[in-house]
């Protein structure tokens, strides 16, 4: 299946330095790195597993018990070209299925009035455990996928932070955003080199909250006439710094 061939590639040694390499370049853009590469990788996992799972018996079960993608990944499977006709194949075996589920509980028979109970708290008991079976706890395939290479690059870069190119890069980009600062503590806790990256991320913040403060001074009208620098876009990516550029962030 296609995690297990991720997985396996990825934790060969051999693999490290191209994710020190994709943390590197993802450094050199704006936003939290990992926001950046869950999007990117996000995409690149979902064409692969429109154009897998449609043929393999393994990923169509694990695809039909997690209900598909999330409503994250399923729009950004939606937005691909040429996805249309794996998606209504996938997503039709979903339906059906469920609809197999529902069945049940849409069947309605005559009966006696001293049956009426009885088969009232057999339709509860039946609706009860749809429901349960409903809300199981699932995890979307690309989201999983993607959890992998999270953890991944967070040990790359904590392994990794005395590389002069990795750090500085870090130091000269957006950092990480608040719910991936969590993941990187979680981590890291352990870890000798969290402090260091942890203490480059204060600075990183410490830039983007003096840059709030003068784009707050400059709504002012004693000060609205002076230009905007770099602090004109300081209240959106505060705003991605606190929550994450995506909802798989957190």
């Amino acid at each position: 299946m296609l995690h297990r061939l991720i997985n396996r590639t990825s934790a060969q040694p051999a693999a490290r330095p191209v994710l020190r390499q994709e943390l590197i370049d993802a450094l050199k853009h704006p936003g939290c790195i990992l926001c950046q590469l869950a999007q990117h990788k996000s995409k690149r996992y979902i064409e692969t597993l429109l154009d897998t799972a449609v043929i393999d018996v393994d990923q169509r079960d694990d695809w039909r018990h997690a209900k598909g993608f999330c409503a994250w990944h399923a729009h950004m499977a939606l937005a691909l070209p040429q996805s249309s006709s794996s998606l209504a194949i996938l997503y039709e075996d979903i339906l059906r299925h469920e609809m197999a589920q529902v069945a049940p509980l849409s069947r309605s028979e005559p009966m006696s009035h001293w049956r009426f109970g009885r088969s009232r708290r057999a339709l509860h008991q039946r609706a009860q455990h749809w429901l349960r079976a409903w809300r199981q706890p699932r995890i979307c395939p690309a989201c999983r996928l993607w959890q992998e290479q999270e953890q991944l690059c967070l040990s790359v870069l904590l392994d990794d932070w005395l590389d002069p190119e990795l750090a500085q890069a870090f130091v000269q980009s957006d950092g990480l955003c608040m719910p991936h600062t969590a993941h990187l503590i979680a981590r890291g806790s352990h870890h000798p080199r969290l402090p260091a990256i942890l203490a480059a991320q204060q600075k990183r913040m410490q830039a983007l909250h003096d840059g709030l403060r003068e784009f707050i001074r400059k709504q002012d009208y004693r000060f609205a006439h002076e230009p905007f620098g770099r602090e004109a876009n300081a209240w959106q990516r505060i705003v991605a710094v606190i929550v994450g550029m995506n909802p798989r962030s957190c």
